[in-house]
């Protein structure tokens, strides 16, 4: 993010750090990625970026790839579908069409309802949890980021800072949703690492787990 805690610009086209990922940086985030079991993002994400969400310039096997996605928005030429890189699961609500279900199962995308207006996050774990995932890096976007905390689902966070001012009060931070409304509501954090890679500053928090 920016030095301001923004993720993207206000229009949300284009990625906005691409230019800062040097020397080993790229390194740095493929091997997130080959570490864990599945990568999460939001449909928003695929829509702004079409992502891979693959491993490259490292060794490491591709990640189950999972789009929530509660409405099955997601195009059918999404680079994320391609199954031949690795696998997807397509997570959506009851509110998901049932032929683009079908059409997304015939090019191979595992399918998962689980919610009724919009996808149920800690039911969605438990499902993952029973195929076998155990670890998840969520992505974004800053949408479905808010909802891994608001339910308390996150364990540590990965945070890259690049040395920009990107300003824009409708541009999307690192966590957007409607947010907490009391410090005794908030999730608080412990720094465990931090470096200085190619002018990016790198910080590793852990979540602090709270009394519910």
């Amino acid at each position: 993010m920016s030095i301001d805690g923004k993720t993207a610009p206000r229009n949300r086209k284009g990625v906005l750090f691409t230019k800062f990922m040097k020397g080993n940086l790229p390194k740095l985030l493929h091997k997130l990625r080959a570490e864990v079991d599945a990568i999460v993002v939001g449909v928003g994400t695929v829509l702004a970026d079409n992502p891979r969400l693959t491993v490259r310039f490292v060794e490491g096997k591709n990640p189950v790839r999972v789009v929530v996605d509660s409405r099955a928005r997601t195009p059918l030429t999404a680079a994320v579908l391609n199954v031949k890189e690795a696998p997807t699961i397509l997570v959506t609500s009851k509110k998901a069409s049932e032929k683009k279900l079908k059409a997304l199962r015939k090019m191979g995308v595992e399918t998962i309802r689980c919610g009724k207006n919009k996808v149920n996050l800690s039911e969605m774990l438990r499902i993952l949890h029973k195929k076998g995932i155990r670890t998840i890096l969520v992505e974004g976007g800053a949408e479905l980021r808010w909802g891994f905390f608001k339910e308390r689902l996150v364990d540590e966070l990965f945070v890259w800072v690049v040395p920009v001012v990107w300003g824009g009060k409708n541009a999307p931070t690192l966590v957007d949703g409607e947010g907490f409304t009391s410090l005794d509501k908030v999730v608080q954090l412990k720094l465990k690492h931090m470096e200085i890679v190619e002018d990016v500053l790198i910080l590793k928090f852990n979540v602090v787990k709270q009394n519910s």
